[in-house]
C-alpha cells in the first residue's frame, strides 16, 4: 500500500474542514450575504465530465473549452461589483503564475457585469489570464451543471486533465486552499502519462 491515496484523503478531510462562514456576494441584487464556503474535492473516480462551452473573451477573442483538453484549467466566477472577488483577487493571480509551468490554465467568467468594469478591474489587479464576458458568460455556468449554483460569486471550479470536474470552491477562495487543490490535481495529470 502507498501512502499516496491516504495523502490525498487526508488532504481532501482537511479542505473540507477549512469549510467556514464569510461574506460572499448575493444573487441578482450584488449585495453581499452570508453563507457558508464550501470546498469540495471529488475523488478521481467520482468525477463527472463538464460539458464544453463557448463564449466572448474581454479582450475581444473567442474562447472554447476544447482548446484547454489535457490541461488541468481553473475557471473562476466573478463580478468587478463582488467585494469577496476583491478579496481573493491577488490568489488567484498568484497561483495562476505560480502553476503556469505545470500547464495549469486559468479562465474567468464575468458574470452581472459590464465589459469597461470588468477590464477596470484585471487592470487593478493585474490579471493576466483570460476572462469570458458577462454578455456570453450563462453557457460557461451552465456547464457545471448543478455544481456551481447560478448566485454563486465568487466560486472556483478545477477541471482535471480529463475533462472532470475535480474540486470547487463556492463562496472565496484563499491562496493556500487553491494551491493545494491545483498542484494535487495537476499531479494527477503528470503520473497518468
Amino acid at each position: 500500500m502507498t501512502s499516496r491515496p491516504r495523502s490525498r484523503t487526508r488532504t481532501a478531510a482537511c479542505l473540507i474542514a477549512v469549510a467556514m462562514s464569510l461574506s460572499a456576494c448575493g444573487a441578482g441584487r450584488g449585495t453581499p450575504t452570508a453563507t457558508d464556503r464550501v470546498v469540495e474535492v471529488i475523488a478521481p473516480e467520482d468525477r463527472r465530465d463538464v460539458e464544453p462551452f463557448t463564449g466572448d473573451l474581454l479582450d475581444g477573442g473567442r474562447f472554447d473549452s476544447t482548446s484547454m483538453a489535457g490541461s488541468v484549467v481553473v475557471y473562476n466566477v466573478w463580478g468587478s461589483w463582488c467585494a469577496p472577488c476583491r478579496t481573493e483577487a491577488s490568489a488567484l493571480r498568484r497561483v495562476s503564475e505560480e502553476t503556469e509551468e505545470l500547464g495549469v490554465r486559468f479562465v474567468g467568467i464575468n458574470v452581472r457585469d459590464n465589459d469597461a468594469s470588468a477590464r477596470a478591474f484585471e487592470d487593478s489587479y493585474n490579471i493576466e489570464y483570460p476572462s469570458i464576458t458577462s454578455d456570453t458568460s450563462s453557457a460557461a455556468v451552465l456547464a457545471f451543471g448543478p455544481a456551481l449554483p447560478p448566485s454563486a460569486v465568487p466560486s472556483t471550479l478545477v477541471v482535471d486533465a480529463q475533462g472532470r470536474l475535480a474540486a470547487r470552491i463556492v463562496g472565496p477562495t484563499d491562496y493556500a486552499t487553491l494551491t493545494t487543490i491545483v498542484t494535487e490535481t495537476a499531479a494527477e495529470a503528470d503520473t497518468s502519462r
